[in-house]
């Protein structure tokens, strides 16, 4: 692996030469008036033919329950641009573009939360925009969408850049200009080195600079921009408590009704990066529409299933366990056996400072992994003494209501309906149990709670014949 570069120039170069020369020429043309929104539909559509990742993307969108409400398949981009419309069509054709070119050289996890990030600050920022009452609200998506593109393009380096590349990893998100201690300059360096040389976005390269008034629509795409990041980092219900006096002071609105269309572009957010293949990290659940409603979670104890598995576990050879599939295992007996909709196992980190989530069995696709990850002393400080210090079985709704462990279960998690257990190898607690029954789930009732503690104790027994 060639040395990683160390100074901005270096950078630049290296980015120039790995990213696809096409995403600069095409996002050249969405930066242009005359390019897209003065053309006839058939010229815009020829040209998202050319793309066929554009065109494919497009299409897709273009079906979507979002914005497809005639229940016929559409099957030509002229008829999925009068589907989406003329004023979004740049919007939606620079997204696509942008997660197309640089998800295809790298499809790590850092690298998806940056993309998904960048496409909800410009849908924030044009949110901001309107309610500002701003003309040219394509030109701050883009711009918006723009923004972290030095970043975007690090993070997408094929195969990474060793070492350099997990202590990026594993640093993510960076904050504060925290990169330049890692990459030798900032992420801004790069995303206005990359937009000059394409000759794009002028937008960016003036709120780089620093050259607008606060009055003016940089304003709108650094108050989505930083928004955006609020909710990675703390969720949307701090964000918006965060940023809303901020952005009612900007755009002269009341603050409720701020409050109100802040999360429906998060939501339209969530929507769209669905069917971009992307997910939106906002450490919480989102509401969830009528249209994307599941049926209610039933509960199926099944004990022969939990026998099997003990069964199994039974015969793990001592000698050569694989402890993967062994945890596998006990987390199949307490979803499957015990009719959960989600159980898994979190580990403490080396210093014991954090609960991460590890293992996951899921009866449908949930974020509970994703944003099972908690401050063992800011966030769950009664888990830690009645979990991991007393070795308890913990049923959440036990808590104490106005405490900050069960508070911050529900602001994560989206409910109080969740079953803690510890998580014990040679005598010492390394981690917990946990499972639950969805956000829409009924009560846990008796018999999963004792089949969960048949699986905390047989857990317990098995790894100490297992060290």
């Amino acid at each position: 692996m060639p040395k990683p570069p160390e100074n901005k120039e270096d950078w630049l170069k290296l980015l120039k030469q790995i990213s696809i020369p096409s995403f600069g020429r095409n996002i050249k043309l969405l930066s242009s008036d005359e390019s897209y929104s003065k053309k006839h539909s058939s010229e815009l559509a020829r040209t998202i033919l050319k793309d066929p990742n554009l065109t494919a993307s497009v299409l897709k969108l273009a079906n979507s329950a979002q914005f497809n409400t005639y229940g016929k398949v559409i099957r030509t981009i002229s008829r999925s641009i009068m589907v989406l419309g003329h004023r979004s069509i740049k919007e939606v054709c620079a997204s696509c573009l942008l997660i197309d070119s640089f998800s295809k050289l790298n499809s790590s996890e850092s690298l998806k939360l940056i993309l998904a990030r960048s496409f909800h600050a410009a849908t924030q920022a044009k949110q901001i925009a309107l309610l500002k009452g701003q003309k040219g609200t394509e030109e701050i998506f883009i711009s918006a969408l723009l923004l972290g593109l030095g970043e975007i393009a690090v993070y997408s380096l094929p195969g990474g850049q060793g070492e350099l590349y997990q202590k990026l990893a594993d640093a993510y998100p960076l904050t504060g200009g925290e990169e330049r201690d890692l990459i030798g300059c900032y992420f801004n360096d790069l995303t206005l080195g990359l937009c000059e040389s394409w000759n794009i976005a002028p937008m960016v390269g003036d709120m780089i600079h620093g050259r607008y008034a606060e009055d003016s629509p940089a304003r709108s795409i650094l108050l989505g921009n930083s928004f955006a990041l609020s909710c990675e980092s703390y969720g949307v219900n701090s964000a918006i408590e965060k940023h809303v006096k901020s952005i009612s002071s900007y755009t002269g609105k009341p603050p409720e009704l701020v409050s109100d269309k802040v999360a429906a572009a998060t939501e339209e957010t969530h929507k769209s990066l669905h069917q971009l293949g992307l997910k939106l990290d906002v450490k919480q659940p989102l509401v969830i529409t009528a249209s994307e409603q599941v049926l209610p979670h039933q509960v199926n104890i099944d004990k022969i299933l939990q026998l099997d598995i003990l069964q199994e576990l039974s015969t793990v050879e001592p000698e050569a366990p694989d402890i993967n599939l062994v945890l596998q295992q006990l987390l199949e007996g307490i979803q499957r056996g015990a009719g959960f909709s989600c159980a898994l196992i979190a580990l403490l980190n080396p210093d014991r400072s954090r609960l991460i989530a590890k293992y996951a069995v899921e009866r449908e696709s949930s974020s509970v992994k994703e944003n099972f990850n908690f401050s063992c002393y800011n966030d769950v400080p009664e888990i830690v003494q009645k979990v991991m210090t007393n070795r308890k079985i913990i049923l959440v709704n036990t808590l104490r209501p106005q405490g900050l462990t069960f508070r911050q279960m529900v602001k994560r998690l989206g409910h109080d309906n969740g079953l803690w257990g510890p998580l014990v190898v040679e005598s010492k607690v390394i981690g917990c149990f946990y499972a639950d029954n969805g956000l829409k789930g009924p009560e846990i009732n008796q018999q999963q709670q004792e089949a969960f503690e048949l699986f905390v104790s047989q857990a317990r027994l098995l790894l100490q014949q297992l060290k």
